[in-house]
């Protein structure tokens, strides 16, 4: 496991942290507000991302004559090889003088290493109305409990069968299989994206549409997710 460069001090008051599963390899990440927190469940279901640290690393700096210290919040490596420093910041503090000076040390640390830096805010998290709630019920439900794979594969090949239906249909073309390990399968299913659902305009329940995702790269295995 990596060092992170700075320990995040625990809660205080009203300074409330997290410690969220970055799902795709197992990692507890650290975070020290809501933001961040959202900021990992997002780079979590992007499939684009493979790997996510937090306070990856300490970059020194002067000013004024003495030495300061910045610790980027994440640093995110792409499936293409593609590295990128991350500050997740309130769009109401972007613009103070601290964070913009903290911005440009990123920038110029990152362009000597041909990786780029990025200011993620409430706009970014929150364009799509309704992912981040879903995002939350996806991890929550379609991780516990532990679904078997032959009913990950049966849900899914069932899906294959029927066609493009709601879930709550799904569920009645499922009739062996317990309610709970049920919906478990369908949401981790949608959660990995080898089934697609709309997460955005509404929040998910047994009206949802799903269908299978014929795009997805692992094939038309379940349980290579």
């Amino acid at each position: 496991m990596k060092q992170v460069a700075r320990k995040i001090p625990v809660s205080r008051g009203k300074h409330y942290r997290w410690k969220i599963p970055f799902l795709k390899n197992g990692k507890m990440i650290h975070c020290e507000s809501r933001l961040e927190r959202d900021y990992v469940r997002l780079s979590d279901f992007d499939q684009h991302v493979v790997d996510l640290d937090y306070q990856p690393l300490c970059i020194p700096f002067l000013l004024k004559g003495r030495q300061r210290f910045y610790y980027p919040d994440f640093k995110v490596t792409t499936r293409d090889g593609e590295v990128r420093l991350i500050e997740v910041k309130a769009h109401s503090k972007v613009y103070k003088p601290e964070v913009q000076l903290k911005a440009i040390v990123g920038q110029l640390y990152c362009k000597q290493k041909g990786w780029q830096y990025m200011i993620v805010t409430e706009a970014q998290l929150y364009e799509d109305s309704c992912l981040q709630f879903n995002l939350g019920y996806l991890r929550a439900l379609g991780h516990q409990p532990n679904v078997p794979t032959d009913t990950l594969q049966l849900v899914y090949d069932t899906l294959i069968h029927s066609g493009a239906c709601t879930i709550d249909m799904l569920r009645e073309n499922c009739p062996g299989i317990e309610d709970e390990f049920f919906y478990a399968a369908i949401y981790k299913l949608i959660y990995y994206q080898k089934v697609l659902a709309d997460l955005i305009t509404m929040e998910i329940s047994d009206e949802t549409i799903v269908s299978i995702n014929s795009n997805h790269e692992t094939g038309g295995e379940a349980y290579a997710i």
